[in-house]
């Protein structure tokens, strides 16, 4: 009997993402939070002009095309999402023409190409076997380049707070990869250098989910208190127990 690694499909993503709107300034706003981390990426690359960019898990193409863009890059797309015009639509947006789209089974598909920049963002937290999934990623990774892995932090505080109103959300994510202890092992089987690695952001209070009474008053107790009072803290001082995710900068 064959073990189903993933914990989500292909329809679940396209219904995700299938009805939501994007415009150019939503995009900027989205993905210029992370401006550091993709100026490390540029920063420490082992190439003195790198130029290719690829995304794993990359639809519908947001943070492709926003540093496709900013640091003009050819970005390519791998992803197993069938709705090519997604991805080509914000890809106009930042006025990309050149851009290469994969549309393929990560697990399944082999390469014989590598880029300068991979960087994957909620991905390896969606499958059973995440070790696996993370050690992929290196053979996209040319010898020299930049990888950069971020995924959801749902542990700890984190974890009973989903539990009670976020059910659905929390039962599509593997939190065993939740922890900076396996991207450390990763980095020491792949022999990586570690440029950084934390915590990030303030508490995730959105449900993904319609709430009851009792889980709307869970849910705005806990909007009040991070939002208008510890989120600001938390931006400057993250950690395990209520920041909403892990960010890692390697090199290969």
């Amino acid at each position: 009997m064959e073990v189903k690694n993933e914990l989500t499909d292909k329809k679940y993503w396209e219904s995700y993402y299938g009805d939501k709107n994007v415009d150019r300034q939503k995009v900027i706003n989205i993905c210029s939070r992370y401006d550091k981390y993709w100026e490390m990426l540029i920063q420490e690359n082992s190439s003195n002009n790198p130029k290719s960019l690829i995304e794993i898990g990359g639809y519908p193409g947001r943070y492709l095309a926003y540093i496709g863009a900013k640091y003009d890059l050819r970005p390519t797309s791998l992803d197993f999402n069938s709705d090519r015009s997604a991805i080509e639509n914000t890809f106009k947006l930042f006025d990309i023409a050149d851009f290469d789209v994969i549309q393929a089974d990560f697990l399944k598909n082999k390469t014989d190409k590598q880029y300068d920049i991979v960087i994957s963002n909620g991905f390896i937290e969606h499958f059973v076997n995440y070790d696996e999934v993370m050690d992929r990623h290196i053979d996209y990774l040319k010898e020299g380049g930049t990888l950069l892995m971020m995924i959801p932090n749902m542990r700890h505080y984190i974890y009973w707070y989903k539990l009670l109103v976020d059910k659905p959300n929390l039962d599509i994510h593997n939190t065993s990869c939740m922890n900076l202890k396996v991207f450390e092992a990763f980095a020491e089987r792949n022999n990586l250098k570690i440029h950084h690695l934390d915590y990030l952001g303030g508490f995730p209070y959105s449900p993904h989910q319609p709430l009851n009474l009792l889980q709307k008053i869970i849910y705005k107790a806990h909007r009040l208190l991070f939002k208008f009072m510890l989120d600001k803290h938390l931006e400057k001082r993250p950690n395990r127990f209520f920041s909403s995710s892990i960010i890692g900068v390697f090199q290969k």
